[in-house]
Parts: C-alpha cells; structure tokens; sequence
C-alpha cells in the first residue's frame, strides 16, 4: 500500500480534491446492501442519510462498528443513489429498504435503536465534477430517521472524530473562517462561503497527506489508520488550528500563506509519525525542496477562492457554486500531477482575469454549466490562456454527446477499450418505463488489464465474458450512473458521452481501474430476442461485435 493511502486511511476527502483512501475510490466494492442481522430486516435497524460534497453517486455508505475508519465484513453496508441518498431519496419519496425496494440502496443492520453509530461515505461519483470521489465523509449520530434527514458531509466529518474536545475544535473552525454557526445539518450548497472554505480545507489536508507520502518511510505510519486526525481532514484541521494564532480571524491570513501551511503540515506529519507527543520548535519538515511547491500551489488555490468570494459579496447562483468547485478541483488536481506545473499560473490569472465589477465573467461562470468535461481542463495537455475568454467552450461536451443519453429507456450501445495494457468491450441493453430517469440495466462485458482490479479473461479462454444485470439511474443527460451485480454484490461504475467521431461517440466508462477514454456507438433501439442470456451467449455476441481479444 503507498504511503499516501496509509496516512489518508479513512480520511475525509472531497469531491474537490482526489484522496487515495484504503476501501475507497472510483471502484467502489463487490460486497454492499446486506443484512448482517440474518432476518431478512424484521429486526434490524434501518439508517437514513444524504451524502454531500457535491452530492455522491454510488458510493459505499456503511456503520464503522468499531471504528476504525474501514469497511469490515461483518459491518452493514449499502450504495448512494443517484442523489446522494440512502435508504429513503427524500426528493422522490423512494423508499429502499421496503419489500421489493432496491436493497443495494438499504442500509440496516443489527444495532440496537438508540446506539449511536458513526456513518461512513467512500467512493462513488461527485454529482458536480463527475469525477470519482476517492476519500471518506463521516457522520456520528444516534438519530438517523426517515423523517428527520441527516446529512453526511465535510462539516459532520469534524464532529465524527473530533472526539472530547469537538466543541473547541469546531469554536476553531468558526474563528477561522472555514464554517460559520448556523449548523453542521445544514445543505452546503446553500452557502457558498462555507462550502467553498470548506472545500479549500480539504486541500490542505491533501497537501499534508501529498508531504507525508514525499517525505516519511512507509513502516512509520503502520498503525496510523485509526488515529483520530487520520480519520477526518476537518477533525485534523481543527486540531493544528488550536495551536496557531489565528490573528484577526480571517481564513485568508490563517492559510493564505505557504509559511502558515508549512507549520500546519509540521504539525500533522509530526502528530501522524509521533502521536500524543508536544511537537518540539526545532522541528523540521523533511526534504523542504519538495513540499514547498506544493504549499505555495495550496496557498495560491486557497487565496484564489477568497477573492472570488469576495467578488461574489456572500451570494453565488447555482452555476458560480459549481464553477468554483470545479475550478478549485481543477487547480488542485493539476498541481498534485506536477507541483511545478507551468500552466497554473496561467489558470490563476485565467480566474483572476474573470472577475468583474458584477462578479464572476461569463467564461468562469461556463465552467458551471451541465455540459463540461472538467476532466479536459484537469488533463496535462490542456494548456490555459490567461487572457482567453473561451476556456468553459473548450470543455463543454459538444451537443450530440451532451444529449446522448437524453431517450436512453429500451436502447442499447456498445462500447470498446483498445490499449497495450488494457482492452475492453461492452454491450448494454437499457430498459425501464417510458420516459424513466431510471431502470434496470443488463450488460455484456469482457475485460482484462494490468492495472484493474475485475478481469473476465484467462490463459485458457481470453474471449471470456461475463453477463450481469443491475441498476441505472442518469445524473444529467449524458452521464450515467450504474449499480452492477458483480460476484453476489453490487458495484459501482459510471459511463458518460463526452464527445463525438468519425463511427459514433466517446464515452469515459469506470470498468477496472478509473475513468478511461472508450469508444462506441450512441444508444439505438434493440429487439427482446437480441438480449443474451448466459455467460456463454453473451461470449457470442461480443465475438460478432467485436472479434477476437
């Protein structure tokens, strides 16, 4: 395991920044929706919530038992929906855990009514970048009725693992600026301030985990999963906020600096290698040369967040929360690839250069709207012009693509992976009811890889293929959502147009490893008769597609 997932193990991450968490990521799991109880729920308890950081898609949702920020196999587990909800979506009034419900959404189990339990989120797709969510989000309550919604986000995270002195921790975070006193049980993304501030946190914690990975021997973090700032990015912020002098209170002069981060990352890399112990003034962070860029990245991020809040005096539409968001996971991505990247000055000026005596310019704002791939503008090869006004154009999906999926109910399209070290073809056949956001799904696949973690091939038989059946649900009209049976459990991918060619359409599909770039045809119509049946008919319908592997 890298360094960078010991030390993050089970850290809350956000939808903004890509943590590498141990049973998190964009793969999701092949074991979620049981029913540890054995009784088929009579007697279980059932838990409800909403994951929030953009709100995530297909995420493992489970009760850390004895807490310690894993997935265990006896724990009870279960996937988000497309919204972000689990157990009850309270915008549709679904109920999953009623008989005949979609159980992979339920999350019940054994546990006394009134025990408090500590929820938590990893892996699945943040709804605002469509990217996939690599980190962990907690929530630690006794009540999590049906009717009362509770929501699992960076600001409960703190609260989950924060332990005697949460109260202090959480005075810390309000002095500083990163959340403000109107609650933690409230929808982020009705206060721009607080989640983009708490959005710049996350990239902190990224930051620390990123100097830890650059700098410290893997054996020294052997027992540091359970530690409790580990556990939680806004916890650990809280707790090195303690110690410093938060001056006039103002975020900005608490993190806008690459000094005030290199004393924050001192005291985390110093509290992960020592716990318990006083950190001593003389010491020092290893191999300076290469954790300074990536403060300085950090602090340049964070005081580019500020001035577009402050351009945007307290209120943002829709669309500048979302351009914000992306902008910050943009930024962050990027100097996280190379912490020397010479395109990010361009794209802080690119940002700069959008404000305006009104708030935010029209390109900055594009990069809000439904129809961008933010991960065009994440790719090394993009290159920003500081002074273009035709950035959010250069990401946003071209028409048919944008669209694809808009009449997917009873179609059916392939898509294809050809690369040295990885190939795959797909098959999938969509039904549900007329004019449904929503259904049943049933896909053909056959798939190797060196990188991946599923492989329907072997020596004896590289044609091998595998038909499975699941859940689909779209997130906009060109990106979907699946939940597919996989080995008695269910797991999570995500598949989107994002382009055209020459034969049909481009599509990024999850299936293995992470987002790649496929291939296929757009969704047409199919006959009953054409849905394959069996491993071994689906075999023969991928071998007169495609061919040989």
């Amino acid at each position: 395991m890298k360094i960078r997932k010991q030390i993050l193990a089970g850290a809350v991450a956000s939808s903004m920044i890509g943590l590498a968490a141990c049973g998190g990521g964009s793969k999701g799991t092949q074991d979620v929706g049981t029913n540890p109880s054995g009784d088929g729920g009579a007697s279980s308890r059932v838990f409800h919530a909403r994951a929030i950081d953009g709100y995530l898609a297909g995420a493992t949702v489970y009760v850390d038992q004895n807490a310690n920020g894993k997935l265990d196999a006896f724990e009870p587990r279960a996937l988000t929906d497309s919204d972000g909800y689990f157990s009850y979506n309270h915008r549709t009034g679904t109920d999953y855990c009623a008989a005949g419900g979609l159980t992979q959404f339920c999350l019940r189990g054994g546990i006394a009514a009134d025990a408090e339990v500590v929820i938590r989120v990893t892996g699945g797709y943040d709804t605002i970048t469509q990217l996939p969510f690599e980190g962990m989000l907690s929530l630690r309550s006794s009540d999590l009725d049906r009717d009362d919604l509770r929501l699992v986000t960076p600001q409960t995270s703190m609260v989950a693992d924060a332990g005697s002195a949460t109260q202090a921790k959480l005075d810390a975070l309000i002095k500083a600026g990163i959340l403000d006193s109107t609650g933690l049980n409230s929808d982020p993304f009705d206060n721009a301030g607080q989640m983009t501030r708490a959005q710049a946190a996350v990239i902190i914690s990224q930051v620390f985990g990123t100097v830890a990975e650059l700098s410290l021997p893997a054996a020294t973090f052997e027992d540091i999963e359970s530690s409790v700032w580990a556990n939680s990015y806004i916890a650990m912020s809280a707790q090195l906020i303690e110690g410093i002098d938060t001056g006039s209170g103002i975020f900005q002069s608490t993190f806008g600096s690459a000094e005030a981060l290199e004393e924050l990352a001192r005291r985390a890399i110093f509290t992960a290698v020592n716990p318990g112990e006083i950190m001593p003034g003389s010491y020092q962070l290893p191999n300076p040369a290469l954790i300074q860029p990536l403060l300085q990245n950090t602090a340049d991020i964070i005081a580019l967040n500020e001035e577009l809040l402050a351009a945007l005096n307290g209120w943002a539409t829709p669309e500048e929360l979302a351009a914000i968001l992306r902008l910050q996971r943009i930024a962050a991505e990027r100097a996280l690839q190379n912490p020397n990247d010479p395109e990010l000055p361009d794209l802080y000026d690119w940002a700069r250069a959008q404000i305006t005596p009104g708030g935010l310019g029209t390109d900055l704002t594009g990069l809000g709207m439904s129809d961008i791939d933010v991960a065009k503008l994440v790719d090394r090869q993009f290159d920003f012009d500081p002074i273009s006004n035709s950035i959010s154009a250069s990401a946003t999906i071209p028409a048919e693509a944008a669209t694809a999926f808009a009449a997917l109910v009873n179609t059916a399209f392939s898509v294809s992976l050809d690369k040295p070290d990885e190939q795959g073809d797909a098959l999938l056949f969509v039904t549900g009811a007329n004019g449904a956001r929503s259904g049943e799904i049933k896909v053909c696949v056959r798939y190797r890889g060196d990188d991946g973690d599923f492989d329907t091939t072997s020596s004896s038989d590289p044609n091998g293929a595998l038909l499975v059946g699941g859940h689909w649900s779209l997130l906009d009209d060109h990106t979907l959502t699946l939940s597919l049976n996989i080995a008695g459990g269910a797991r999570s991918m995500l598949l989107k147009a994002v382009g055209t060619n020459a034969t049909g359409l481009d599509y990024r599909f999850d299936f293995g490893d992470d987002l790649e770039n496929w291939s296929g045809l757009a969704p047409a119509g199919f006959s009953a008769g054409s849905v394959p049946t069996s491993d071994a008919t689906c075999k023969a319908s991928l071998l007169e597609r495609f061919g040989q592997m």
